[in-house]
């Protein structure tokens, strides 16, 4: 089931414009805004551009997984997986491999925390290897609707750098908030550093004192996030231990 592309085309259509996320003001008020051209909306497959990033080699399934085990679990099965390549105009390029719902019990976090969850948790997982920064891995638990938004946990992370991933729900303009994640919001501390609008033809927001590596593994997360087509099932419940 894809997030609410169709209801925000809807409310888009309601009101004569694209509807955009909330950001923060604070962050907006420096942020540099990247233009995502190319994104197909109601089926996001395909090569697109993020400012002047290059999302390319779009596959669903992994053919450049490699021996290695995605996440470090062996025999991992994923009812969405896919892959793709990113470049950023200046040669550099890697893969990014993404997977939703691992039908395992537990994931340990690239920060050693241990997540438990239910069997029907939907969790998404990504992960890619910076020739500078090193292996980083992205992690969401989505309980799936606004009212239990607390519940939710991302990060993405190489273990000396972590950033947080939080949803956003509301759109800008106030208003009542969707029941399912519209964004999501990278801190860095306190601090946002990147947002992306997932719905529609995809917003992204940097930091501009960010340095070329972070900003590349940061669009990669987002990239990601812009691919990542939710389940929407129900879930238990789960914990950080």
């Amino acid at each position: 089931m894809l997030r609410l592309a169709s209801l925000a085309g809807l409310l888009a259509l309601a009101n004569c414009t694209v509807s955009q996320m909330a950001v923060a003001p604070e962050f907006q008020q420096t942020a540099a805004e990247l233009p995502v051209s190319g994104r197909k909306v109601l089926k996001p497959n395909g090569n697109f551009q993020i400012g002047g990033y290059t999302v390319a080699n779009v596959h669903r399934g992994w053919r450049n997984l490699g021996g290695f085990s995605i996440f470090s679990y062996n025999n991992v099965r994923a009812k969405q997986q896919y892959e793709f390549s990113l470049q950023d105009g200046e040669g550099s390029e890697w893969y990014v491999f993404g997977a939703s719902k691992l039908n395992e019990k537990s994931l340990m976090s690239n920060t050693g925390v241990t997540i438990d969850v239910a069997p029907n948790m939907e969790y998404y997982a990504c992960h890619f290897t910076s020739p500078e920064s090193g292996q980083w891995h992205l992690l969401t638990m989505d309980p799936g609707q606004y009212l239990e938004r607390k519940k939710f946990k991302g990060e993405l992370s190489n273990r000396s750098t972590t950033y947080t991933i939080a949803p956003v729900y509301r759109f800008a303009g106030g208003g009542l908030p969707m029941s399912d994640v519209v964004g999501y919001e990278f801190k860095n501390g306190d601090a946002v550093v990147a947002t992306v609008q997932v719905i529609n033809n995809g917003k992204v927001w940097v930091s501009p004192k960010l340095a070329p590596d972070a900003r590349m593994v940061l669009v990669s997360g987002m990239a990601s996030l812009l691919l990542y087509e939710k389940l929407n099932e129900t879930v238990a419940g789960f914990e950080f231990n």
